[in-house]
C-alpha cells in the first residue's frame, strides 16, 4: 500500500502537495488557538474535514478507483463553511441573512446538480464531477470575499490591514476562488474517470492555488493574538 501512495506522489507531485499542505494551517490554529474567534472555528472545522476528504481521495487515486463522488461531497461542507466564516465578519444584518438563505439554496441546486450529472446514483465507477455548482461557489464567494473588503475599506477600522489575520485568509480565498471561477467549467468536461480529457498544466493550476491559500490560511492565522482578539 505504501509503495502505491509513493507511486502516486511521484507521479503527481503538485495534487499531492496540495493534499498533504492543509496539515500547516490545522497545526497553526490550533497553535496559536485561534479557534477562538467563531470564524476560524469554521476554518478550522472545514481544513479537518478537507484533510479526511483529501486523504480519502488520495488513497482512491492511489489504487486507481474513481475518487470524484468524495470531491462532490466535499463542494457543499466547503461552502458552507467557508461562507459562515463571513457571517460572523459582516457587519450588517442584511449580508448575514444573505449568507444564511445563500447556503440553503446553493445546497439545493447542488443536489439538482449531483442527480443531473449522476443519474445513476450506484454507478460509482462512472461517477463525473458536477457541472454547475463549483462555478457557483466561486461567484459566490468572491462576492462574500469582495463584500467584506468593501466593508473593511468603508470603515476603516484597522489601521494595518496586513497586521489584520482574516486578510490573509480572505487573500487566500480571493486567489483560489478567482483561479477555480474560470477552471471549474472545464474540469467539469475533462475530469472523467474513463476518457480523461489531457489539458496539460491546466489541470494542475487548481492544485497550486489550492496550496498558495493553504500557506496564506497559516500565514493569518500566525499572526493571531488570543489578546488582541480578547481586547476586540
Amino acid at each position: 500500500m505504501f509503495e502505491g501512495y509513493l507511486s502516486f506522489c511521484q507521479r503527481q507531485p503538485i495534487a499531492s502537495v496540495s493534499v498533504f499542505i492543509t496539515i500547516i494551517p490545522i497545526v497553526v490554529i490550533w497553535y496559536r488557538r485561534a479557534f477562538i474567534d467563531p470564524a476560524f472555528k469554521l476554518l478550522f472545522v472545514y481544513l479537518i474535514l478537507k484533510l479526511c476528504i483529501d486523504l480519502v481521495m488520495f488513497h482512491y487515486a492511489s489504487i486507481r478507483v474513481n475518487n470524484i463522488l468524495y470531491y462532490n461531497i466535499g463542494v457543499p461542507i466547503r461552502y458552507t463553511l467557508l461562507s459562515g466564516m463571513f457571517y460572523y465578519k459582516m457587519d450588517m444584518k442584511i449580508f448575514k441573512t444573505g449568507i444564511l438563505i445563500s447556503v440553503g439554496l446553493f445546497i439545493l441546486f447542488f443536489i439538482w446538480d449531483f442527480l443531473h450529472v449522476n443519474p445513476l446514483l450506484s454507478d460509482l465507477h462512472n461517477h463525473r464531477m458536477v457541472l454547475y455548482a463549483t462555478t457557483l461557489e466561486s461567484l459566490l464567494m468572491l462576492f462574500w470575499v469582495l463584500l467584506f473588503f468593501h466593508q473593511t475599506i468603508q470603515a476603516l477600522k484597522i489601521p494595518n490591514i496586513l497586521t489584520f489575520p482574516f486578510f490573509w485568509v480572505c487573500s487566500g480565498l480571493l486567489l483560489y476562488y478567482s483561479t477555480t471561477l474560470f477552471i471549474a467549467p472545464i474540469l467539469s468536461y475533462t475530469e472523467k474517470w474513463n476518457n480523461k480529457i489531457d489539458i496539460g498544466f491546466l489541470q494542475h493550476i487548481p492544485y497550486i492555488f489550492e496550496s498558495i491559500s493553504m500557506i496564506l490560511f497559516g500565514v493569518g492565522t500566525w499572526i493571531f493574538s488570543v489578546r488582541y482578539y480578547a481586547r476586540k
